[in-house]
């Protein structure tokens, strides 16, 4: 197929894919397409695993096949709008870059690979999987690594904003409930009881004031808060959800520890305190000289631009932290990521696509 007919294609998918709204953990429509598409695309061994993963296979040479993945979940609920609003080459819309753009590659790659395939020295698995947000833990990908395990000659992830960026490196991160629980009651004739709310404030302003290390890179964030029943009650419960991060394994090892310290010390004991792990992404890297980042170098040089070689906590992460051969790369400029006002630039996509094309033409050299 054409590259000026790939690329009108990858906006049209995008639009198609974008109307379909996929949280995490309710990914069933989006995926039901995916397979559809990959099925129609002539993909062989086209299959829906146990979670919802969907992954098809396009022969080629006998090298080990390679992995390329996107996924399919956003961050947004089933109520977000989603519809793209269009200002000359910027297009806006909850998850547009992430991760609507490198679904839409991903069949464009499969178009344009079938009429190339007798250039690929292995096969290729293409696979949009499940469960890459929040508290979706990756939970795709894992399955997809530990099917597959070192019997791929790599894992190739893209994400849709970023474009230039390799990722090469996984940033660790710890994601946490805390809960508390008290006796509660009614607002005035219990007035003086532990508040369930109030506590939770108290345990959340010591983890903001706690300090986080500049370098190495590290960060924390309060994502989600809620609890109590009524104005008229002292809150029995209240939670909230929290995450961290750090470039370096040790600091966040360090850091765990110090905020179990934070909530526990000084506990009242009518006030029941939970602490529950809701989230681990692994640590792990390829060298800045392993052959698959040179090629993904070479890639974007070829397209004249310059790479920057990053750390983030992507799908990418887990096969990197089983110690396979794994990069995430991004396909288009944008931002505002994870709002409903993200955007991409659509003129550079054809650009992106060249980028991942031209690794998946020379990933066995």
């Amino acid at each position: 197929m054409k590259l000026d007919l790939i690329f009108s294609n990858i906006l049209s998918e995008i639009e198609k894919i974008q109307s379909i709204p996929a949280p995490t953990f309710q990914e069933k429509n989006r995926s039901d397409y995916m397979f559809a598409e990959f099925s129609k695309r002539g993909l062989i061994s086209v299959e829906k695993d146990s979670i919802g993963n969907v992954l098809g296979f396009l022969p080629g040479g006998p090298e080990k096949p390679i992995v390329i993945s996107a996924h399919l979940d956003t961050v947004h609920d089933q109520q977000t709008k989603y519809e793209i609003s269009k200002n000359l080459s910027c297009w806006r819309g909850a998850g547009v870059g992430d991760n609507t753009t490198s679904l839409a590659v991903l069949l464009s790659l499969i178009d344009y690979f079938e009429d190339e395939n007798e250039s690929l020295k292995g096969g290729i698995w293409f696979v949009a999987n499940v469960g890459e947000e929040g508290l979706g833990n990756m939970i795709g990908m894992r399955k997809v690594v530990d099917h597959f395990q070192d019997q791929v000659h790599a894992y190739i992830v893209l994400e849709g904003i970023g474009l230039g960026i390799i990722y090469h490196r996984a940033l660790g991160v710890k994601r946490y409930q805390l809960s508390v629980m008290t006796h509660g009651g009614h607002a005035w004739g219990d007035n003086g009881k532990k508040s369930a709310i109030s506590e939770l404030v108290i345990l959340i302003h010591r983890l903001v004031k706690m300090e986080i290390p500049k370098f190495p890179k590290s960060s924390l964030n309060i994502g989600t808060i809620s609890g109590g029943g009524s104005i008229n009650s002292i809150a029995k419960r209240a939670y909230c959800q929290f995450e961290f991060r750090s470039s370096d394994e040790n600091v966040l090892c360090k850091m765990d520890a110090k905020i179990k310290d934070l909530l526990f010390e000084g506990k009242s004991q009518d006030v029941e305190i939970e602490l529950e792990l809701i989230g681990d992404r692994p640590f792990g890297m390829i060298s800045e000289e392993h052959p698959l980042v040179k090629c993904a170098v070479n890639a974007l040089k070829q397209i004249g631009i310059e790479p920057i070689l990053a750390i983030g906590s992507t799908d990418a992460s887990y096969p990197l932290s089983r110690g396979y051969p794994s990069i995430c790369v991004c396909i288009t400029y944008g931002g505002d990521v994870h709002t409903e006002n993200e955007y991409i630039d659509i003129n550079n996509i054809p650009k992106g696509f060249l980028q991942v094309k031209n690794i998946l033409e020379h990933i066995w050299d």
